[in-house]
């Protein structure tokens, strides 16, 4: 449980520090938005038989279809030197193993408690957080500079967490998965509010697309209790 919560929280978070100056985070948002196709492929070669696996088959295409809307609205980027590419890997291995984590979470934190597994999240998590800081030379260690970790973004993102773990529990991973097309669904309605462009044929068909596969996913009826999920 603590590898598969390092894959999901920890090995992303710093794949992603550490290719922010390479990979843009338009980019990577992009790439991010392929964690669905890789649940859903996940599921169902974890499966031989059962509702839940037909029920992946059939989320494929709205997968693929909210990461072509989101493909079509992003001005994405991936050319650049070799470095960029290196980090581009590096970003494209992290969205796989945060597909595949997801998938093993779900299935290990089913039978424990919301307490037991925030624990077990959180604690692996910043011990693999702490050694990479180390690592890296910065680590704080003073009163004034842990101060300032706290914070209102830091008590947002201690929600956040809880929230997540807690949706792990209890959500079925491809529809879990279709977070990554609705907060840019989101983010790009906003922009669409604030900022005012003027509309193409691009960009309806897009966010059309977005919107529909982020839906199609979120509404998914599939049959969570059929059968258990496993990453054989």
């Amino acid at each position: 449980m603590a590898a598969a919560a390092v894959g999901f929280f920890g090995i992303p978070a710093v794949v992603v520090e550490y290719a922010r100056g390479s990979v843009p985070a338009i980019s990577r948002s992009a790439l991010f938005a392929m964690v669905p196709v890789v649940v859903v492929l996940a599921v169902v070669a974890g499966h031989a038989t059962g509702g839940e696996e037909r029920s992946a088959r059939q989320a494929l295409v709205p997968a693929l279809a909210g990461l072509g809307g989101l493909l079509l609205l992003l001005p994405v980027q991936f050319s650049g030197p070799l470095r960029g590419w290196v980090m581009l890997s590096l970003v494209c291995a992290a969205v796989i193993l945060t597909g595949l984590a997801s998938v093993w979470l779900y299935r290990l934190l089913r039978g424990i408690g919301l307490a037991a597994a925030v624990a077990v999240v959180g604690t692996a998590n910043a011990v693999f957080l702490l050694i990479c800081s180390s690592v890296r030379e910065d680590v704080v260690w003073r009163w004034s500079g842990l101060a300032s970790a706290v914070s209102i973004s830091s008590f947002v993102d201690v929600i956040e967490v809880l929230l997540i773990v807690w949706l792990l529990q209890g959500m079925q991973p491809v529809r879990f998965a279709a977070r990554y097309l609705v907060i840019p669904l989101l983010t790009v309605l906003e922009s669409y509010v604030l900022m005012r462009p003027e509309w193409t044929v691009r960009m309806g068909f897009g966010t059309a697309l977005l919107a529909a596969g982020a839906g199609a996913l979120l509404f998914s009826k599939a049959g969570e209790e059929e059968t258990m999920l496993s990453l054989r």
